[in-house]
């Protein structure tokens, strides 16, 4: 197995390189992407714009724009989002039972919101949570 890390000039690592370079809090790095900032040293930001990743942390160097989260932090976004939000929905149309309008008025803006509010610090974790397990987000295993 090969692996990218950034510790050493972005070059691929052998399995004995790997089990050399020293283990990385995966709960802190993930803390750390939550709170939107680098995984490494938690003081620089990981976004340039809304979800566009640095290139590198601005405090601490260390390379960030070559992982990709692709669909993993839409995906936990949703998984979370629908775990809040269903049970609430379900018990309002049951009990309630509003006309589709009201209904579509009022959970739709309260959807969307939530998951344009919840996808960056998502996938900040995602981020961290990577970078933390030395991954790109290439793997082909």
């Amino acid at each position: 197995m090969q692996e990218y890390s950034s510790d050493f000039e972005n070059r691929v690592l052998d399995d004995d390189e790997i089990e050399e370079l020293p283990e990385r809090s995966k709960k802190q790095a993930m803390k750390r992407g939550v709170m939107m900032r680098c995984p490494c040293c938690g003081e620089g930001k990981i976004y340039r714009k809304y979800l566009k990743i640095v290139d590198r942390c601005g405090k601490c160097d260390e390379e960030l724009g070559h992982i990709r989260t692709d669909d993993f932090a839409p995906w936990a976004t949703i998984l979370i989002l629908g775990h809040l939000l269903a049970p609430f929905i379900i018990d309002v149309e049951r009990n309630i039972a509003p006309p589709l309008w009201v209904s579509l008025s009022i959970f739709l803006p309260i959807i969307v919101v939530a998951t344009l509010v919840m996808l960056p610090p998502i996938k900040g974790a995602c981020l961290g949570l990577m970078w933390a397990l030395r991954m790109r987000g290439d793997e082909q295993h």
